[in-house]
């Protein structure tokens, strides 16, 4: 198969196996077990290796999966001032082989054979590895991964390669804004701090010199910085501790005791004369933003006492009379969170992230005015009670109801809470709200003042006068006025409220009694016609939550481009008017969605159980109640309009899957069509229309938790009357896929203001039975490692390559893509034929064990059990919506998966994928946003799906 690397994944098997015999020494014992929630089942240990590499070990015998995440205590802040971007480079080259498995990217393929994942990341000041793989092989993926961080090669010729995909990595966000902006920031700070440093990297940063050689400078970085003190290891599996830490010793023991710590930074992120400012930045689209910063010192030490969380909360609060809520009445703004902003060891901006209105941004003083007024409000108050008395019994409560969490994910974040907490506290630091901390509250806000802030202003009409090293961002950096920071420092007439008592905390703090106890699945209660109520009382994860879904079939909201426009804009209006009703419900630990969607519009509610059905309530009448406040309509149509025309305009290849998505869905659009249609939308015509998009409604709920039938059945007839559906039945809207015919040539070519090439190929199935789903979803997992290793590392053609299993309305697609900013389209379609027909030809020879691994790792995908409540209401939702009420497909597909021969697949792969099949070619080029493609829509069949 092409450049399948996988293929040479003998060694580990071999090595472990004879190693598995071996006696292991002991690791020091530091703590035999943790601080955890009442309702976490699994048992921990934290040890110390002779190199002094301390290991997390979590038993976690209910999942089929082992994971490992190892965190270091290096980021780009280490970077060499003359190799920025080092950090995040050497993150990449560890992949590219070590000296145990020279050929690069055997340990990421080797995971994806064996149904895991890996990632990696780097930060600021902490880097991440992490992977997770079927129990049986976690020790030979130890074996590889471990070898990352004891002998990685560094070859000089990958090194050139790879070197290329961080350009392309680079240049692939040339025109992403959050990078534009990020730039702004960091070339308006303290240049002596780290943060300044350029920590992606590109071709001009990281560069072979005469006396020191990229590979030089790789290995110098490895082995100052990558070494065992400066590491935290987690492991998680079904094996036993003593597994685990046999695991543990035998694997990781090699590591390097000894290195550089990093040393604290003594430099303020920001010189006092880049305090007391306002910024100017010019965007590339359209957009109206004010981010207020007020620098903080680091608030590492307060983790136990959450001072920070609690001031976010009482300056972010969206309830009635309070700040946000007043500046929405004065039309300045339309959305204002608080609290977010970067943080490090020796800093933390705290921001106010805020959506102005035109209006708003002229009149940005008296926004500011206003925070600063609420700023100076919250000093006066006694915060201990009740308002952090509130917020520590919510924290409590999520701990104590803390959902299981998959062990890639749990890995992950404890390796990082490792280098971040005491010892006790790695579980339970995220919650922990001990008691309040006057005197840290009372230092904070002393730093919360006028002439520390910087005021960033985005807008594309704003003046600059200067632009950006990196990114090309246009600029402006001024003193504020003597007359801004005298008006910031007085209160403005205008009455601002600290939340009141929070009338959605649960009061029920167990899950209701079982009564369903023999049903392992969601049964369809009896109702009006026009109501299908599916119902499931869980038996297993015993915690007081749950999750509503509901689906509103309405053949009116999305038969048009305008009807679909009228019923995204009407989800936005509802959201709006219930954000100030329903803010405490989110505080007090509900969430709530209201979207349309590809039939007509879905209402998601999840969190705690107990109160969810008052909160249904109140979505639905604010969904059926056709008034609305014209002014907010005028903005959200504004603020939408901006949006859908700027949508995936500098990103090339999610253009292409819009695009995908438009040509052969039904119901689906492209953002540019839809913002045409609000350019004559008005507020009179919209409240006319309105009602008539809900004249016919079919809707289907799940009502999925503690709740027992007679609750759900209540829920069923509030939604009946509060909805008026009839018990005659409405038609549903049809689930159309438009066929592409096997044999011709289809194409659509876009084209975007982005210098990138993007090139995808979608091969979409020619029947929607069980046997065409299993195979195309095993065909994607054969390819995957391959596709990418070819394309990606090997032909160096882009960063972005992949390719996924895409099914529509139960119709199976495969899709590949690359997106690339050296590489003619021309190119990169031979480049996608090529491996397909090599992959086709190669499939038959492919060994008998890669066969068995590949059919095992989607089996298992298909079958592992749930790891909490969410994925499994989630998991039931999907199979009502594709009409599996049987809740058996993924079964079936596994056992036509077990049953499935490789001669078989190779039919259906050469059927399905080579260029007499049905596909469709999307490319884009840089140039004018076009919409093109539409006229080859005549030639396509129309398939209606019902499964």
């Amino acid at each position: 198969m092409p450049s399948h690397t996988s293929m040479q994944h003998s060694d580990p098997h071999q090595t472990t196996s004879a190693q598995a015999s071996t006696p292991v020494p002991k690791a020091t014992q530091l703590l035999d077990d943790l601080i955890k929630s009442p309702n976490d089942t699994r048992k921990y240990r934290l040890v110390e290796l002779k190199n002094g590499l301390e290991v997390l070990l979590v038993h976690d015998e209910s999942t089929t999966h082992s994971a490992a995440s190892l965190a270091i205590r290096a980021g780009h802040f280490q970077d060499p001032m003359d190799a920025q971007g080092l950090a995040h480079f050497l993150e990449h080259m560890l992949f590219m082989g070590t000296e145990q498995t020279p050929e690069p990217n055997v340990y990421p393929d080797f995971v994806g054979q064996h149904g895991g994942q890996h990632n990696a990341w780097t930060g600021t000041e902490h880097t991440n590895f992490y992977f997770d793989i079927r129990a049986p092989q976690f020790a030979q993926g130890l074996a590889l991964f471990a070898q990352l961080f004891i002998a990685p090669l560094f070859k000089p010729e990958w090194i050139a390669k790879e070197l290329q995909s961080v350009e392309a990595e680079y240049r692939m966000k040339l025109n992403d804004e959050l990078r534009r902006l990020y730039q702004v920031h960091k070339e308006t700070a303290n240049p002596a701090h780290p943060f300044t440093k350029f920590s992606v990297g590109n071709a001009a940063t990281l560069q072979n010199y005469a006396e020191n050689s990229l590979q030089q400078q790789l290995r110098t970085f490895f082995n100052t910085w990558y070494h065992a003190r400066n590491m935290r290891l987690v492991l998680v599996g079904p094996q036993s501790l003593d597994e685990l830490e046999g695991l543990s010793v035998r694997y990781f023991s090699d590591i390097a005791a000894e290195g550089e710590t990093p040393s604290a930074i003594q430099a303020p992120l920001y010189l006092k004369s880049q305090q007391g400012v306002v910024v100017h930045v010019r965007p590339l689209k359209n957009a109206c933003r004010m981010i207020l910063t007020l620098p903080l010192p680091g608030i590492d030490d307060d983790y136990p006492y959450k001072t920070t969380t609690l001031l976010a909360h009482l300056l972010g609060y969206e309830g009635p009379g309070s700040l946000t809520s007043q500046l929405k009445s004065l039309g300045l703004v339309t959305d204002l969170s608080a609290g977010g902003g970067i943080n490090g060891s020796n800093f933390k901006d705290f921001n106010f992230n805020i959506q102005l209105t035109e209006q708003g941004l002229a009149q940005y003083d008296t926004v500011c005015q206003l925070i600063f007024q609420a700023i100076r409000q919250l000093s006066r108050q006694d915060l201990a009670s009740p308002h952090y008395a509130e917020r520590q019994q919510m924290v409590a409560l999520s701990f104590r109801y803390q959902e299981p969490i998959r062990s890639l994910e749990l890995a992950s974040q404890l390796s990082i809470n490792m280098l971040h907490y005491r010892r006790d506290d790695i579980i339970q630091g995220d919650y922990l709200m001990r008691e309040f901390n006057a005197a840290q509250a009372e230092r904070l806000l002393a730093h919360m003042q006028p002439e520390q802030a910087r005021v960033v202003l985005i807008h594309h009409s704003l003046p600059v006068n200067q632009t950006t090293q990196l990114y090309e961002t246009a600029y402006r950096i001024a003193p504020l006025s003597e007359a801004q920071l005298a008006r910031f420092n007085c209160d403005a007439d205008v009455l601002l409220e600290l939340p009141s008592a929070n009338p959605f905390i649960p009061r029920r703090l167990e899950a209701m009694p079982l009564r369903d106890q023999d049903t392992r699945l969601p049964n369809l209660l009896a109702g009006v016609p026009a109501l299908s109520l599916w119902h499931f009382q869980d038996p297993e994860f015993r915690v007081p939550k749950g999750h509503i879904y509901l689906s509103l079939a309405l053949p009116r909201a999305t038969n048009t481009k305008s009807a679909f426009a009228h019923a995204r804009v009407w989800c936005e209006l509802v959201l709006d008017a219930l954000n100030e009703r329903c803010y405490d419900a989110e505080v007090a630990g509900m969430q709530f969605n209201v979207y349309p969607q590809q039939s007509g519009i879905s209402i998601h509610i999840s969190g705690f159980s107990e109160r969810q059905p008052e909160l249904l309530s109140l979505i639905l009448n604010s969904l059926t109640d056709f008034e609305f406040n014209p002014q907010h309509f005028q903005h959200i149509r504004h603020q939408l309009y901006h949006n859908w025309l700027a949508v995936n305009r500098h990103k090339p290849i999610n253009h292409l899957f819009t695009v995908l998505n438009q040509t052969l869905q039904r119901g689906c659009y492209i953002g540019a069509e839809l913002a045409t249609e609000l350019e004559t939308m008005d507020a009179h015509s919209f409240a006319q229309k309105m009602p008539l998009i809900f004249a016919q409604m079919n809707v289907t709920a799940l009502v999925c938790g503690d709740w027992p039938v007679d609750v759900a059945q209540r829920i069923g007839r509030a939604l009946t009357h509060q909805l008026s559906l009839s018990g005659r039945p409405q038609q549903a809207p049809l689930r159309e896929v438009t066929l592409l015919q096997p044999g011709k040539a289809e194409s659509i070519h876009c084209q975007l203001p982005h210098p990138d090439h993007a090139v995808a190929l979608f091969c979409q199935g020619q029947s929607i039975s069980d046997l065409e789903k299993a195979a195309f979803l095993l065909l994607n997992h054969i390819i995957s490692p391959s596709f990418f290793n070819q394309l990606r590392t090997e032909q160096q053609l882009g960063y972005m390559v992949g390719n996924s299993y895409v099914p529509m309305n139960g119709r199976p697609g495969l899709l590949f893509y690359v997106q690339s900013p050296h590489t003619g389209l021309a190119e990169l379609e031979r480049a996608i034929e090529s491996f397909i027909e090599d992959f086709c030809a190669q499939l038959p020879q492919l060994p008998e064990t890669l066969w068995q691994d590949a059919k095992h790792s989607v089996v298992s995908q298909l079958t592992d059990a749930d790891p909490n409540l969410r994925i499994r209401a989630q998991r039931f939702w999907t199979s009502i919506s594709i009409d599996d009420v049987k809740f058996d497909l993924a079964k079936r597909m596994a056992a036509l998966i077990d049953e499935m021969s490789l001669a078989s697949l190779t039919d259906i792969a050469r059927q399905r994928l080579l260029a007499q099949s049905a596909r469709l070619w999307l490319t884009c080029t840089q140039g004018n946003v076009s919409q093109a493609g539409q006229q080859n829509h005549a030639n396509y069949g129309v398939d209606n799906e019902d499964d």
